[in-house]
């Protein structure tokens, strides 16, 4: 059985991640002509789940982290977009650099997406309403301690302020969409906490939970 898709609204929809194993937020935008798949996860479940959809799919992956792509040999597909990084990981399909603009009875917006969790990342907005972040927002782990890299940070929040998107949508969230400027506010604020003498913006260590990890 496949677990129900959760519906945005007419043209998008997801299905939850999942702890155990852990599988990161499958996104569904539905062109015209091809099923647009953010991120693919990597359990059994989520094959069965994007392999229900008969429509011809292209894939797009947030980043090289193996909640999201592991199951790319499992699945059929035309296209794939990803990241630079990314590629090294994969061997095949597009790199997004910069900006890529590409429509399909929808308007999607690929872009490069500087962040601290991944190198390599990239997002998606779609019809200047909702943008799919994947982990973008969430911090890295260095040393056992929940950091941001205070340059990276910064050039996300400016990419994300320029975004027309009026809803982020974050991976691993329960929440799943977020208004953007809660979100941005949550990231300025962590921002403002970083150290000239330090290039990290400290926030937690590994058995701590703090809100300022966006987590």
């Amino acid at each position: 059985m496949v677990s129900k898709r959760i519906e945005i609204d007419n043209r998008i929809s997801y299905w939850r991640a999942t702890k155990n194993p852990l599988s990161a937020d499958i996104g569904v935008i539905e062109g015209d002509n091809y099923a647009w798949i953010f991120d693919v996860g990597c359990s059994e479940e989520a094959v069965k789940c994007i392999s229900s959809i008969t429509t011809p799919k292209n894939l797009i992956l947030s980043h090289f982290h193996p909640d999201h792509t592991s199951n790319l040999s499992k699945l059929d597909f035309e296209m794939l977009y990803q990241g630079a990084h990314t590629l090294r990981y994969t061997h095949m399909g597009e790199v997004v650099n910069g900006h890529l603009w590409l429509t399909d009875g929808v308007k999607l917006h690929l872009f490069e997406l500087p962040c601290s969790h991944a190198k390599g990342s990239i997002g998606l907005e779609i019809d200047d309403k909702y943008a799919f972040l994947g982990d973008a927002a969430y911090c890295m782990m260095k040393a056992g301690q929940q950091v941001y890299n205070a340059n990276l940070l910064s050039e996300e929040i400016k990419v994300l302020r320029n975004l027309q998107a009026e809803y982020f949508l974050l991976s691993h969230d329960k929440r799943f969409v977020r208004k953007k400027e809660v979100v941005l506010k949550q990231l300025e604020g962590i921002y403002a906490k970083r150290n000239a003498q330090s290039a990290y913006i400290f926030v937690g260590n590994s058995r701590t939970h703090k809100k300022d990890t966006l987590t």
